[in-house]
């Protein structure tokens, strides 16, 4: 119990570290602490940079137990979320095609339903189908 107790607090830290990140006034400032998020959080900012999708997941499978599992692959998506506006295109988008099926996979195996998550999802679907719709002339 106290185990789950302190990664819930793990989590919340998580949380408000990301939300005062994001508060910054520059854009590298913002990026420095996310790459520090992304560092003190789960990993090599590098790994998950370069990583497929697939070897992100199993990295997260290989370093932390069943039962945090599935909040570190959320931790993950909400970084590449962030990042995303932070970084000019295509990355930004490539880091929003990498967040879409983390938040999935989270939606489906949480058990833990979160409008926050949902709005993403769908925020993350409309800015990929208008990325990829033909421009009109």
């Amino acid at each position: 119990m106290l185990q789950q107790d302190y990664f819930i607090r793990i989590i919340r830290e998580f949380f408000a570290a990301l939300a005062r990140a994001l508060e910054k006034n520059e854009v590298k400032a913002q990026s420095e602490a996310v790459h520090e998020l992304y560092q003190q959080y789960l990993g090599s900012y590098e790994f998950y940079q370069n990583a497929t999708l697939e070897e992100a997941m199993d990295r997260i499978r290989l370093l932390y137990p069943k039962e945090q599992q599935i909040q570190r692959m959320e931790m993950l998506a909400e970084l590449y979320y962030a990042e995303a506006d932070l970084r000019p295109q295509p990355i930004g988008e490539t880091l929003l095609a990498r967040a879409l099926p983390l938040f999935e996979y989270v939606d489906l195996h949480s058990g833990i339903f979160s409008i926050l998550r949902t709005q993403k999802i769908d925020a993350i679907r409309r800015r990929i189908n208008a990325a990829s719709a033909p421009e009109d002339h």
